[in-house]
């Protein structure tokens, strides 16, 4: 092959060449490179026609800023040290593509290099290694439009996504020409870049068909929504060359399109790259939508159950707020810009609006929805009666003249969705969201989860109106209880008059001369009025504190004289029974406290005389304590032990039930009204504290309980007190 002939398949390749020689200074270095030939590619490559670069130094012919970036010298001075061909990839911003350079040298001195444009394939590379390195997430957008704008030459590129309601879209990324951008803003009033758009029907078809197009620009902005002046001041504004549209899609649906500007006079030449470019981007947009859409379905299912577990534990005086709280949290879901819930009154034909959330900035409506007539709302009704929720993607395809179309264009709401509430098999009413500041289309999945939700306001209503009703029968039963024992108060203090009167004309009559048999008669008499007494002052106490007229009247007291005179009583009912009783007081224990005497007194009484008549042989103990909780404020501990019968865990639960012992033989065995200890944990809970037991079946039991008082720390001389004996902590019979 001659020479010419290896010129011709030069010049006729498609990779650019280049053949040249190294230009040295006085020292011997590389300073610059000599242009001997070059092809036809290398001219489309650069730019740059051959007759300006033969013959001529690469610095004299090739854009300074383009030397530096490539920095080619340090690669040719070690191909011709080495004589080996070095093969390098690198980017232009320049030139605005990848390249490949493979350099040899021929003979000392002088090199051949090659240029492959391999843009495309760096190109794939780099979208398919995006695309593997994506996690479930938010695309990086800016990252893809910037890179290609780069690919491209444009001056500015714009990422939109579609809506899935395919009737808007939104730019959710933009790169280059910022200043135009904001000049442009300014000159019609809104920066395109946030708000959203009407789709062009013809746009889309278009796109569906070709993949890329070229739009007029004038036209396009007409299109979607601006008006002559808007259009102008843009036009004069931003200074477009060529635009082009390219679709992003996946399987024949699309997902949204790169607008791409190119500078003022240069046409869009890069169909191939961005078909590319475009393919890769609809798997990225497929899959993140298809990961969003389980997100948000997880999410609401989420947001479903924890309602539903609310719902259950909330108290009825927070169901109000909890619906309120559980609109916003679906409001935020659902892109909804108002969500509300309405009742109907099938009666009288009217429904009213109960419940209602807005978003900043949409108008509350609540106040103006309380009475609307049935024949106003039948689009809704007929359709909830069926038990299926009317949803209503846009608003504006409602028939013209009817009246839920034009109620609902008067509130700017732009898409709704609402789902009846049925009970027992009726419509009672509904639950809704509006979509005002964007349209918004319902995948069956989503209305599945939000009728749920409606499922739970019906639940939520029947609980409500349950514990409404037990609270209503509550206070019914209260105030009849309170009625009985005020009633029991009152004829137990009728019923304890006249027998005071008797008692006291037996104490008359008892020191009058009478023989045995009268003395006898008269000693039972005696005895049977006051165990009548007893059962009396009973039932008037529970009475009281049953109809809270029970006041405690605490006042400085001496507790070591109480519980001395307290023992000091049981000791006789003790005795008769063969029983030792002694108490026993902590050293420390202080001697003032201000206390309810009588009442203490009384339970003290109450738990002794239960200890005696419960147990056959053996002891019965009082242990006092106490435990300060500051300097002058402390707890009063008293223990009850005995070796009684016991009680089992069965007959534990009727233990502090009114008018009731733990079974029928006790009753019949040791008599008694069964109020003792339900009236003494009465009073200890009343004076702050608590009351409680620990036994044994057939070994014995222990009442015990505190109660908190203030003290006094004065010093208590030895002998002070009958139950303060030196040297002994323990007295009793």
């Amino acid at each position: 092959m001659d020479s010419s002939d290896y010129r011709h398949l030069i010049d006729e390749a498609s990779f650019g060449f280049v053949h040249h020689k190294l230009v040295y200074d006085s020292k011997g270095h590389a300073v610059d490179f000599h242009i001997l030939e070059v092809n036809r590619a290398f001219e489309e490559l650069t730019g740059l026609k051959r007759e300006a670069v033969l013959g001529r130094n690469a610095s004299d012919t090739i854009p300074q800023s383009a030397l530096n970036e490539l920095d080619l010298l340090p690669l040719f001075e070690k191909v011709v040290s080495t004589g080996k061909k070095k093969e390098n990839e690198l980017h232009s911003r320049v030139l605005k593509r990848w390249l490949r350079v493979e350099t040899l040298s021929p003979k000392k001195g002088y090199l051949s290099t090659f240029i492959f444009d391999i843009t495309r394939e760096k190109m794939v590379a780099e979208t398919s290694r995006y695309y593997l390195e994506q996690n479930i997430g938010e695309p990086d957008y800016q990252r893809l439009t910037e890179t290609l704008a780069e690919l491209t030459g444009a001056r500015c590129v714009m990422l939109s996504i579609i809506d899935p309601n395919e009737k808007e879209f939104e730019v959710v990324a933009s790169c280059g020409a910022s200043d135009d951008f904001d000049r442009a803003a300014k000159s019609i009033g809104f920066d395109v870049r946030k708000r959203k758009w009407m789709v062009d029907t013809d746009i889309m078809e278009s796109l569906s068909e070709k993949g890329i197009i070229r739009i007029t620009v004038q036209d396009h902005l007409r299109e979607i929504g601006l008006s002559e002046e808007q259009v102008d001041a843009l036009m004069d504004a931003y200074r477009p060359g060529e635009v082009a549209v390219a679709g992003v899609a996946r399987d024949d649906r699309m997902l949204g399109h790169f607008t791409i500007v190119m500078p003022p006079d240069q046409k869009f030449r890069s169909d191939s790259l961005v078909e590319i470019f475009t393919r890769q981007m609809g798997l990225i947009l497929d899959r993140n939508l298809a990961e969003d859409k389980i997100q948000h379905q997880t999410h609401l299912q989420e947001i479903l159950m924890k309602i539903a577990s609310t719902y259950i534990n909330v108290p009825l005086g927070e169901m109000e707020r909890m619906i309120n709280d559980s609109l916003v949290e679906l409001a935020a879901f659902a892109r909804a810009d108002r969500v509300y819930i309405y009742e109907y009154n099938w009666d009288r034909q009217f429904c009213r609006n109960t419940h209602e959330w807005c978003a900043e900035g949409i108008e509350r409506q609540i106040e103006n929805l309380q009475r609307v007539p049935f024949e106003l709302m039948m689009p809704l009704i007929e359709v909830h009666k069926t038990g299926q929720p009317l949803d209503i993607p846009d608003v504006t395809t409602l028939p013209d003249g009817n009246f839920l179309r034009d109620h609902l264009m008067a509130q700017e709401v732009k898409s709704l969705i609402t789902l009846p509430l049925i009970k027992s098999g009726k419509c009672i009413g509904f639950v809704g969201f509006d979509s005002v500041s964007e349209r918004y289309s319902y995948t069956d999945k989503e209305k599945g989860l939000l009728k749920l939700f409606a499922d739970m306001l019906v639940n939520t209503k029947k609980r409500s109106e349950l514990e409404s009703q037990l609270i209503v029968e509550k206070e019914k039963a209260q105030a009849a209880n309170k009625i009985k024992s005020e009633f029991l108060a009152n004829m137990s203090h009728e019923l304890r008059t006249p027998l005071n009167g008797i008692i006291g004309f037996t104490d008359l009559l008892d020191a009058t001369p009478m023989n045995n048999i009268q003395k006898m008669y008269l000693e039972n008499v005696s005895i049977s009025a006051n165990v009548l007494m007893g059962i009396i002052n009973d039932i008037l106490d529970f009475s009281r504190i049953e109809a809270g007229r029970m006041e405690l009247h605490p006042v400085r007291t001496d507790i070591i004289a109480l519980v001395d005179q307290t023992m000091a009583i049981m000791e006789y009912q003790a005795a008769k029974k063969g029983l030792r009783i002694f108490h026993e007081i902590q050293p420390d224990y202080p001697r003032y406290a201000e206390v309810d005497p009588v009442r203490l007194k009384q339970v003290l009484m109450n738990l002794l005389s239960n200890a005696v008549k419960f147990t056959e042989e053996g002891e019965v103990e009082l242990t006092v304590g106490f435990e300060a909780t500051d300097s002058q404020n402390g707890k009063l501990f008293f223990h009850v032990r005995d070796t009684g019968i016991g009680i089992t865990e069965e007959q534990r639960s009727k233990l502090f039930q009114a008018f009731s012992q733990v079974d029928s033989s006790i009753s019949r065995r040791f008599g008694g009204t069964g109020l003792g200890l339900i009236i003494s944990s009465q009073l200890v809970e009343q004076m702050g504290g608590n009351l409680g037991m620990e036994s044994t079946f057939g070994v014995g039991s222990t009442f015990f309980f505190w109660i908190p008082a203030p003290y006094e720390t004065e010093e208590v001389p030895v002998g002070d007190s009958p139950g303060r004996v030196p040297d002994q902590r323990k007295r009793g019979t």
